[in-house]
């Protein structure tokens, strides 16, 4: 097959069309473009407070974590105290028991008259 010369025409509206898309923002409005960089500025600024953020979270996380680690230490320490009270304090309450009842045996013995 023979290609075929394009018309002179065609070819300069092709060039024409290629040339009228290069410029991209050339033929926005000026306060679109603007407003397009002030837009993107917030932007910009708005996330760089939400990194911050973020990171302030992230450290408020990591010691509210370890706070809960130390936490849960001492409570289980508070445990073991609160059980080695209650063994010692049943065993008081033993010892109590065994006294009174060696008062009540002995209060109950004839007492025998040493006199003169």
């Amino acid at each position: 097959m023979v290609e075929r010369p394009r018309p002179p025409l065609a070819a300069a509206l092709v060039v024409l069309g290629t040339t009228l898309l290069v410029p991209g923002c050339a033929f926005v409005p000026k306060s679109r473009f603007d407003e397009a960089q002030k837009l993107v500025q917030s932007l910009r600024s708005e996330n760089a407070q939400l990194k911050d953020s973020t990171l302030t979270l992230k450290v408020q996380n990591q010691d509210l974590a370890q706070r809960a680690v130390d936490d849960g230490k001492t409570i289980r320490a508070l445990e073991v105290a609160n059980g080695q009270y209650e063994r010692s304090i049943q065993g008081y309450q033993e010892e109590r028991e065994q006294l009174q009842s060696a008062f009540q045996e002995l209060k109950g013995r004839p007492r025998t008259a040493s006199g003169p």
